[in-house]
C-alpha cells in the first residue's frame, strides 16, 4: 500500500491556497489539519485559519461534509465564535474553509495559567453556554465541544471553534 503523504506534518505548509500561503500546521482532528496562514494577495493581509479535510475520506464524502459546514458556520456570526471568511476546493479536489485565526489556549488551560478564581471560570463558563445557545438557536449542535474547540485570547475573550461535525 502506497504512503500518503499529504498526512504527513508539514506537507502543505508553504503552499499557496487561492489567496492563502500556509505558513504551518497548528491542529489535526478527526475531520481535517489546520493550518496558520497569510492572505497574501494584493488587497490587505490578513492572519486567518485554513481548514483541509483529512485526506482518507472518499471525495464525494468530502466535498459534502465540507460543503454542510460552510453553511453552518455562514450562519454562524457571534462574537465568541470564530468567522467563517472563504472556502473553497483545491486544485487535487481537497476542500478548504478559512476561518478567523484564534490566538488563545484552551479553555482550562487559560484558567489554570491564570489562576482565575472560581466567579471568573464561571463567567468564562457562562460566555460559552451563550455561544453554545446561540448555535442551538440556528438549529446547530456542535457535538465536539471539549477544552481545545474553546479557546481563549490573552485578551479574556471566549471563541467556540470547530464545528465540523456539526
Amino acid at each position: 500500500m502506497d504512503r500518503d503523504y499529504r498526512s504527513e506534518p508539514g506537507y502543505y505548509e508553504g503552499r499557496l491556497i487561492g489567496r492563502y500561503q500556509l505558513e504551518e500546521r497548528v491542529g489535526r482532528g478527526g475531520m481535517g489539519e489546520v493550518y496558520r496562514a497569510q492572505r497574501v494577495d494584493d488587497q490587505y493581509r490578513q492572519e486567518v485559519a485554513v481548514k483541509l479535510v483529512r485526506a482518507s475520506l472518499p471525495a464525494d464524502e468530502m466535498a459534502r461534509r465540507f460543503r454542510v459546514e460552510r453553511q453552518v458556520l455562514a450562519r454562524l456570526q457571534h462574537p465568541n465564535v470564530a468567522t467563517l471568511l472563504d472556502g473553497g476546493v483545491m486544485p487535487e479536489g481537497v476542500p478548504y474553509l478559512v476561518m478567523q485565526y484564534v490566538r488563545g489556549a484552551p479553555i482550562t488551560e487559560h484558567a489554570d495559567t491564570q489562576r482565575l478564581p472560581l466567579p471568573e471560570r464561571l463567567r468564562l463558563f457562562a460566555t460559552v453556554c451563550r455561544a453554545v445557545h446561540f448555535a442551538h438557536s440556528n438549529l446547530v449542535v456542535h457535538r465536539d465541544l471539549k477544552p481545545s474547540n474553546i479557546l481563549v485570547t490573552p485578551e479574556g475573550e471566549v471563541r467556540l471553534l470547530d464545528f465540523g461535525i456539526a
